[in-house]
């Protein structure tokens, strides 16, 4: 090796060190989100409304782990779970496709179709994770809010949590 390749080398060398080392004390690359907390089991949640306003009537805690999002499952209607700050635990897609929430349909009578129910008025379970951290529930559609639910009373509603 030549004594020019070696300086160039390691001058090279010298440039990567100091592109790569933190300045300032910083301590590597910025941290990303913190990680929500575990979830405390999960809760079946019996949901109610209509396109328009949505609530949580009924809450039931299981201890068994939060089996997640159903495979494929993509909505626009979802349940965002937040804490005190604001900050987002959890954000579950709502499969509300069996239900006519069209805005035409609001406040039609039920229809029955053969075997098919065509219903403006939505009733259904709905499992979710359990955060002892959880503020609020908040079903949106799209980016709308379209209900919120407060944790604590999740929680009365669930028999304090049990």
């Amino acid at each position: 090796m030549h004594i020019s390749s070696a300086i160039g080398a390691s001058a090279l060398l010298a440039g990567l060190v100091l592109t790569f080392t933190p300045r300032d004390g910083a301590a590597g690359p910025p941290a990303g989100p913190a990680e929500p907390p575990a979830a405390a089991g999960h809760y079946a949640l019996v949901v109610q409304g209509d396109r328009d306003q949505l609530t949580i009537t009924h809450a039931s805690h299981k201890p068994d782990p939060w089996s997640g999002v159903r495979k494929g499952l993509t909505s626009d209607w979802r349940l965002s779970i937040r804490d005190g700050a604001g900050a987002e635990l959890a954000n579950v897609p709502l499969d509300l496709s069996k239900f006519d929430l069209s805005p035409a349909a609001k406040g039609r009578p039920r229809r029955v179709e053969g075997c098919i129910v065509h219903d403006t008025e939505v009733v259904m379970l709905a499992n979710v994770p359990c955060f002892a951290a959880a503020a609020s529930y908040v079903f949106l559609r799209g980016a709308d809010p379209v209900g919120t639910v407060d944790g604590a009373a999740v929680r009365a509603l669930a028999g304090g949590g049990r």
